[in-house]
C-alpha cells in the first residue's frame, strides 16, 4: 500500500514538473507575467498567446461601445465555430452545398442590413441623450431663475411691509400736524370772525400793532408749510407705493412665464425620455434578430464543415477548419509581395503556417494593419535587429511584434518587426500603419512574417486576398 501511495505522489510529481517545464513567462507592456504556450514554427518558435475575445480594449462608457463590441465578436460565438456538429446527420451524397452557400449569404446580407439599422438607432440614441442632457441644463437653469423671481418677490414684499410702516408713521405725524390747525383754527374761529385788518387796527399801541403784524404772518407762513409738507409727503408715499408694487407685479409676471417654459421643456424632456426608452427597445430587438441569424450562419457552417469533413474521411485526406474570406484584407506590405516563405511550406515537423514577405530594400519598409480591429498585444523591447541563426529570445521569437484582434475570431500577426507605431489598447483602420519591417527576434534576415488565425487555428492569409 505504501509503495502504490510512492508511485501515485512520483507520478503527479512528475507531471507537475512537465507541466512547468512546458510554460514559459512573458512580460507584457505594463510589465506583468503571465504564462503562454510555445509552439514550434520549423526553425523559429512562436508564442502561442491566449487572448480574449471579448474585446477587452474597447472603450465601456456607455452601453452602445460594449454592445457594439460584443456585435463583432464575443466568447461564445467563437466557442460555437470551434463545437463539433451536432444538428441532423449529414448525407454527403444529397447534401446542396450551393443552396448553404446561398443560404448563408443571405443571412450575412440581411445581417448587414441590420447592423446598419442598429448603428443608425445608436447615433439617433447618443443624439436624444445629448438633446436630454440640454433639456436638463435649461430645466436646472429655469429653476434657479424661478428660485431667484421668489427671492426677489420676498424681497420686494419685506420692502412693501418696511415701506408701508414708514407710510403709517408719516400719516401719523400728518394726523398730529392736522389736530394742531384744527386747535388753532378752533381758536380763530372762536375769537370770531375778525379780519387780519381788524385785528391789526385794534393794537393799543405801536408796539402792539408790530406784535400783532407779526403774528398773523407767522399764522400764515405756518399754516402755507403745513400744507407744503403734508402734500410733498403724501406723493413721496404715493410714488413709493406705486414703484413697488409695478416692481412685484412685473416680478411675479416674470415668474409665471419662468414656470410655463419649465414646465413645458419637462414635458419635451419627458417625451425625449420615452423616445430613448423606445429606440434602446427597437435596438434591443434588432440586436436579438441579429444574434439569431448569427446562429443560424453558425449552423449553417458547422453543417458544411461536417460535410467537408464526411468528403476527406471518405477519399482519406485531412481535413481542416477554415474561415470565410473577408475579402477585406489590406496587403500587410505595401510594395513588397515577393514571398520567401509560404504558410504550407514542409519545415520539418509542421507546415510553416505564415507568409514571409522579403525582397531587395525592404529593411524599414512600411507594416500595415491588413484589417481595422484592436491591438491585443504587442512588443517592442527587442533591440538585436540584425540577421541570426540562433533565437535572440525576444517576443518569443517574433522579435518586436504587433497582434490585432479583427473580431469574429480572426486576428493577424506581425512579427520581427524593427518598430512599433501602435501599442496594446489602440484601435487601428485598414491599411494604417503600424510598424516596419526588421530582423527582430529569430530572424535570419530582414523580412516580415505574416500570420492569421481564426479561433486560434493559424490558416493561409492568402485564402483572405
Amino acid at each position: 500500500m505504501a509503495n502504490k501511495k510512492i508511485k501515485v505522489i512520483s507520478f503527479l510529481t512528475a507531471m507537475i514538473c512537465a507541466f512547468s517545464f512546458s510554460t514559459i513567462y512573458r512580460a507584457d507592456d505594463d510589465g506583468e507575467t503571465y504564462e503562454t504556450g510555445l509552439y514550434e514554427d520549423s526553425d523559429e518558435e512562436y508564442y502561442d498567446d491566449t487572448y480574449d475575445d471579448t474585446d477587452e480594449n474597447s472603450d465601456e462608457d456607455s452601453d452602445e461601445d460594449t454592445d457594439e463590441s460584443s456585435d463583432e465578436n464575443t466568447d461564445e460565438e467563437n466557442d460555437e465555430d470551434s463545437e463539433e456538429y451536432s444538428g441532423e446527420e449529414i448525407d454527403p451524397d444529397s447534401f446542396d452545398e450551393d443552396e448553404n452557400s446561398r443560404m448563408r449569404e443571405e443571412l450575412k446580407e440581411e445581417n448587414s442590413g441590420i447592423k446598419e439599422k442598429i448603428n443608425l438607432t445608436k447615433t439617433e440614441i447618443r443624439e436624444k441623450t445629448e438633446y436630454s442632457k440640454k433639456l436638463q441644463k435649461q430645466i436646472a437653469q429655469l429653476s434657479s431663475d424661478i428660485k431667484k423671481s421668489s427671492e426677489t418677490i420676498k424681497t420686494l414684499n419685506s420692502d412693501i411691509i418696511d415701506r408701508q410702516k414708514k407710510i403709517d408713521a408719516k400719516l401719523e405725524e400728518i394726523k398730529d400736524i392736522l389736530d394742531m390747525l384744527r386747535v388753532r383754527l378752533r381758536k380763530i374761529h372762536t375769537a370770531g370772525d375778525t379780519s387780519s385788518l381788524e385785528i391789526i387796527l385794534k393794537a393799543k399801541s405801536f408796539s402792539d400793532f408790530i406784535d400783532k403784524t407779526e403774528m398773523i404772518k407767522s399764522i400764515s407762513d405756518y399754516d402755507n408749510r403745513l400744507i407744503t409738507s403734508i402734500q410733498g409727503q403724501m406723493e413721496v408715499i404715493a410714488e413709493d407705493q406705486k414703484m413697488l408694487r409695478e416692481n412685484k407685479q412685473k416680478v411675479e409676471q416674470e415668474k409665471v412665464s419662468l414656470e410655463n417654459n419649465k414646465k413645458k421643456i419637462n414635458k419635451l424632456f419627458e417625451e425625449n425620455e420615452k423616445l430613448i426608452e423606445d429606440l434602446k427597445g427597437t435596438k434591443q430587438d434588432l440586436e436579438t434578430q441579429k444574434k439569431g441569424n448569427e446562429a443560424k450562419q453558425k449552423e449553417l457552417k458547422k453543417a458544411l464543415n461536417e460535410y467537408k469533413r464526411l468528403i476527406a474521411e471518405r477519399e482519406g485526406k485531412e481535413f481542416v477548419v477554415s474561415p470565410d474570406p473577408d475579402g477585406k484584407y489590406v496587403w500587410p506590405c505595401p510594395g513588397f509581395y515577393y514571398l520567401t516563405s509560404t504558410f504550407d511550406e514542409w519545415r520539418g515537423a509542421n507546415n510553416h503556417g505564415a507568409l514571409d514577405i522579403a525582397e531587395a530594400g525592404i529593411y524599414g519598409a512600411k507594416v500595415v494593419a491588413c484589417k481595422e480591429g484592436y491591438v491585443f498585444s504587442s512588443y517592442d523591447g527587442c533591440i538585436h535587429d540584425w540577421g541570426k541563426d540562433s533565437s535572440c529570445g525576444c517576443g518569443g521569437g517574433y522579435g518586436n511584434y504587433v497582434m490585432i484582434d479583427h473580431g469574429n475570431g480572426k486576428i493577424s500577426i506581425y512579427g520581427h518587426l524593427s518598430g512599433l507605431t501602435v501599442s496594446a489598447g489602440d484601435y487601428v483602420e485598414a491599411g494604417q500603419l503600424i510598424g516596419y519591417v526588421g530582423s527582430t527576434g529569430y530572424s535570419t534576415g530582414a523580412h516580415l512574417h505574416f500570420e492569421t488565425r481564426y479561433n486560434g487555428e493559424r490558416y493561409d492569409p492568402l485564402t483572405e486576398y
